[in-house]
């Protein structure tokens, strides 16, 4: 059973900033067995040509139209699972090498179809994991910031009601 107060949600991707943020979490928590990491990767969305098809007039078709689309689509996640793969073990290296227990690290991805809502994002996936702190770099989610024309930290801090967001520069 994982502790609100001390399971940390640490927002990963490929950047700098998300190395720092791993790794300030890491010198934070260190060896600490009373705590967990939950490091996220959010995925792109799906590309539009895996979302629909043109339908068909006959159900049986139309029935097996839907399922190649959901298989498309699965594999589409795999395959972006798969990219990430290297931005998430690389957290969890970094994490390990401070002295965090593997057994204390787990790792989850968002699925979008749409353009996704980072803030939104984080926090359904904090209350779904029971994390307390919110972890982001300062420099996180560069999309994020060309939608919105501020900071992923900012918006977490004004609607992460009832959690801890660490902003790190």
């Amino acid at each position: 059973m994982t502790v609100r107060g001390k399971t940390f949600l640490v927002g990963v991707e490929d950047s700098d900033s998300s190395v720092r943020s791993v790794s300030y979490v890491a010198d934070m928590i260190g060896a600490r067995e009373d705590c967990q990491i939950v490091l996220l990767h959010v995925l792109p969305p799906i590309p539009p040509e895996f979302l629909e098809f043109g339908g068909a007039e006959d159900p049986a078709t139309e029935q097996k139209l839907d399922e190649t689309v959901k298989m498309d689509q699965a594999r589409w996640i795999e395959e972006a699972k798969k990219a990430a793969e290297p931005i998430v073990e690389n957290a969890k290296m970094i994490l390990y090498r401070i002295g965090v227990l593997p057994s204390r690290v787990s790792v989850t991805f968002s699925q979008t179809i749409h353009r996704p809502d980072i803030v939104r994002e984080l926090l359904e996936t904090a209350q779904k994991q029971h994390c307390g702190t919110i972890v982001v770099g300062r420099e996180s989610y560069p999309s994020f910031q060309e939608m919105f024309h501020h900071h992923i930290g900012e918006e977490l801090v004004k609607k992460g009601q009832g959690v801890a967001v660490w902003v790190i520069a």
